[in-house]
């Protein structure tokens, strides 16, 4: 049996030398797309580059490996521009049997798909010559598990995918070329994980092979043994991939990239980039011994059985070596709490064992059996101080038994030696005799506030007792005595605690306001408000107010990058700063239904501090006068600092507004007065030039405050004014685009929906059921500017939720409305 295994892993090993026949007599042009450095990815590592590599590869595995007649390329360097037009007058010249372009594509961050365009009448019949349907066919198999996406839009005529505005097909180098042919869409660049493996040479390699296979099946020929060994080498907690770590298979080694092999040419920051990949060819049929080592890491080892078929896919997740040590207490070392009232909180390196850490923990004076609770990761323990005593001076020891996932020993004294104890010592702080206090609040008192449904926020230094709160905080015109309609809600946190007044009627300009909090509102001490407060404001008059939104977040925050994907983004812990969707804290006020969530951690021994949140996605454009760039923003009170960042027409293409500090707990609205407000200072001239649009939000740590914190935003839009009459400017030309709430809503069976239109153009504006399948265009064609209605009749529709959305040069804008039958 050994023998005859034997024999078969030589005879595979013997195919990868054999040349394919079958393509004599045949040629191919191979277009690198783009030129230069053309279409940039998220990390500095642009499309065009890697499509060139591409090509080269693919080139050199059809001469060395096939009897094909000749490979042309319509660039062969990153100097060489060239058009669209010169890439197919010359495989036209030639006479080329085929033609085929290398792309990537870009989108949101988390967008990383494939896609086979072939060409494609407007009749949806294929393009003549046939064959570039057939080849995309194959192509697209190969190239989606080559480059391991979970989804593929698959091989689609390119008029099916964009549409045709004349007889097709739609893209230049299917519609200009005289043979068959079609473009390749290899993931996407603008995805963090895609566009690091795209710097590494041998993963361009890997793309070419499923090209090269592809062919050789549509010429009717037999795909030769692959032995080819690949996968992505990762840390086990944290799923990061791994930097430098050596990888033996067959005898021969392989290192993973590194800042110093690769990465400092995209990057100046040597902990930014990393891939992790790995790649052998030649690897013999067979099980196949592999072994991989990495500085801080136990080594892997173990076996794998070669594919006949495909790339031999294996990955390795490393157990780290490094001993677990406690990261962060709450509260710090020296510092004390409110028993009952603050928790502690230990976050370890690494997931623990909870149960050894549950039996290595020592108070003294002693606490019993204090509850105990464990995040989702088993990195960090609550523990309950409720039985604990006042005014008391408290030492924990956490054993040297106590241990992570991997049986590692703690490292209590953090040498990088495990075995030892961890102890800290904190206090409890006296009874609280001090009633809440309020420290923030919007509006402040005799403020003039010009939104129409104010959100209030009063902020408390302290979380309050729920139970007090009822009937304790009226709003109320003082010209009529009425109360104002409005949803409360109550938002506790460690430190503070808000209430959120989220106003249900439209306020009457001009007209004072109260709110006022009478006594007796208590903190979790029983410690009550003694004199009431009162806030007094006024509704401007500063004219009729339109809001366009930019972003929601109800669809999702797949247009949002992650803060690391930013190379503006500096001084951050990187483990604990991320984005996250979510359908808790939300802006009742607009009745949303998701907001974003950002977790920061600042690293305080670095010397610069920034966030760089960036908005990648086409965003419509909005003047400067009259006009407010608005978000909410659910506050954490720490005391760090918030702007905004546009982009605009001046030198340096970014403004951005004066910091702002966040000393508020729960919503606030924040804005932007753009012609009135002071311009930060960043990377422009400190002058606003349009056109502007948004590009991120950005955050920084002041020192001296909260390094690790938590905010939610919402409802990004921004506001114009007018201080004219409504009929006057439904009458002229707009200064913005909009796309009014239809009206009235819910409706059946028709309504009426107004939009604004600034400049002529193309306009349309289309209705999509829930499953986001259109149903109904309401507008499609050229407007002069001006302000519009349409009535919608939706009788042959059944009731549900619909979503009109008005699109007219970059604008896009989207719209709720509910059909009710």
């Amino acid at each position: 049996m050994k023998k005859i295994l034997l024999l078969a892993a030589l005879f595979l090993t013997v195919q990868l030398q054999a040349q394919i026949t079958g393509l004599s007599g045949w040629n191919i042009v191979i277009d690198p797309g783009h030129s230069a450095d053309e279409n940039m990815g998220i990390y500095n590592y642009p499309e065009a580059q890697k499509s060139l590599y591409v090509g080269r590869h693919l080139r050199a595995f059809l001469q060395d490996s096939t009897d094909i007649d000749t490979v042309y390329m319509t660039r062969t360097d990153s100097i060489q521009i060239v058009s669209l037009s010169q890439r197919t007058d010359y495989a036209n010249s030639l006479g080329a049997a085929w033609f085929h372009s290398l792309h990537s594509d870009a989108g949101g961050a988390s967008a990383n798909t494939t896609l086979l365009l072939w060409g494609q009448y407007a009749s949806g019949a294929e393009k003549i010559p046939n064959g570039g349907k057939a080849m995309s066919d194959i192509m697209i198999g190969n190239l989606t598990k080559g480059m391991r996406t979970t989804t593929v839009r698959g091989s689609i005529g390119d008029c099916s995918f964009y549409g045709c505005t004349s007889g097709g097909p739609y893209l230049w180098v299917n519609r200009m070329s005289n043979m068959p042919s079609e473009l390749s869409e290899a993931g996407f660049h603008t995805n963090p994980k895609q566009n690091q493996l795209n710097m590494n040479y041998e993963w361009k390699r890997l793309e070419a092979k499923t090209f090269w296979w592809s062919i050789i099946k549509f010429k009717g020929q037999q795909r030769p043994y692959p032995g080819i060994m690949a996968g992505i080498v990762t840390d086990s907690e944290s799923g990061l991939p791994i930097n430098g770590a050596v990888v033996t298979v067959n005898g021969r080694t392989y290192t993973t990239d590194t800042y110093q092999s690769l990465f400092h040419k995209y990057s100046t920051d040597s902990t930014l980039l990393r891939n992790g990949f790995y790649y052998f060819e030649r690897v013999p049929g067979g099980i196949q011994s592999i072994s991989v080592s990495a500085p801080g890491y136990d080594t892997y080892n173990s076996t794998v059985a070669m594919s006949d078929t495909f790339f031999t896919f294996k990955d390795v997740a490393m157990v780290n070596s490094m001993p677990p040590y406690v990261a962060t207490v709450l509260p710090a070392v020296g510092d004390s709490l409110y028993p009952g009232i603050n928790n502690l909180q230990i976050t370890f390196s690494r997931p623990m064992d909870t149960a050894s850490v549950n039996n290595a923990l020592v108070f003294a004076p002693t606490v019993g059996n204090p509850q105990k609770s464990w995040s989702a990761n088993e990195r960090t323990l609550v523990i309950n101080t409720s039985g604990f005593q006042f005014a008391t001076n408290y030492t924990l020891t956490i054993l040297a038994t106590a241990k992570d996932k991997s049986n590692h020993p703690l490292d209590g004294n953090g040498d990088g030696v495990g075995g030892d104890p961890y102890v800290m010592n904190f206090s409890t702080r006296v009874p609280d005799q001090v009633p809440p206090a309020l420290v923030a609040r919007y509006p402040q008192a005799n403020e003039q506030v010009i939104e129409k449904r104010p959100v209030i926020n009063l902020t408390f230094n302290e979380p309050l007792k729920t139970s007090t709160l009822g009937g304790k905080i009226f709003f109320t015109n003082t010209s009529t005595g009425a109360n104002v309609q409005t949803l409360t809600k109550y938002y506790p946190g460690t430190d503070f605690a808000s209430v959120n007044l989220f106003t249900r009627e439209d306020l009457v300009p001009g007209t004072q306001y109260l709110i006022k909090i009478e006594p007796g509102i208590e903190d979790m001490s029983g410690n009550a408000i003694q004199e009431a407060i009162e806030i007094p404001f006024t509704m401007g008059s500063i004219g009729q107010g339109t809001t366009y939104t930019i972003d929601n977040f109800d669809g999702g925050i797949g247009n949002w990058w992650v803060p690391q994907q930013s190379g503006s983004t500096v001084g951050i812990l990187t483990d604990t700063t991320n984005i996250y969707l979510d359908g808790v804290i939300l802006n009742h006020g607009t009745g949303s239904a998701k907001s974003m969530k950002l977790t920061y951690g600042w690293d305080l021994l670095a010397t610069q501090w920034l966030i760089r949140e960036y908005y990648p996605a086409t965003t419509p454009t909005f003047p400067i006068q009259n006009t407010y760039l608005e978000t909410m923003l659910f506050g954490d009170g720490s005391g760090n600092k918030f702007r905004f960042c546009v982009n605009d027409g001046g030198p340096g293409g970014h403004e951005v507004s004066e910091w702002k500090t966040i000393d508020w707990y729960g919503w606030k609205l924040v804005r932007w007065d753009l012609a009135n407000d002071p311009v930060g200072s960043w990377i422009g001239n400190g002058v606003l030039e349009s056109p502007l649009s948004i590009d991120s939000y950005q955050l920084t740590l002041t020192p001296g405050k909260k390094n690790i914190g938590t905010l939610y935003f919402d409802d990004l839009q921004y506001t114009v004014y007018g201080p004219v009459d409504v009929q006057d400017e439904l009458s002229g030309v707009p200064g913005a685009y909009g796309l009014s709430q239809n009206f009235p809503n819910p409706f059946n069976p028709s309504t009426v929906i107004k939009y604004a239109i600034p400049v002529s153009g193309n306009v349309e504006i289309s209705v999509y059921n829930a499953l986001g399948q259109k149903v109904k265009t309401l507008v499609d064609g050229f407007k002069e500017a001006g302000n519009y209605q349409i009535t919608f009749e939706a009788g042959d529709l059944p009731s549900g939720l619909y979503l009109y959305e008005l699109r007219s040069g970059v604008h896009y804008e989207v719209k709720k409305m509910l059909l009710m039958k």
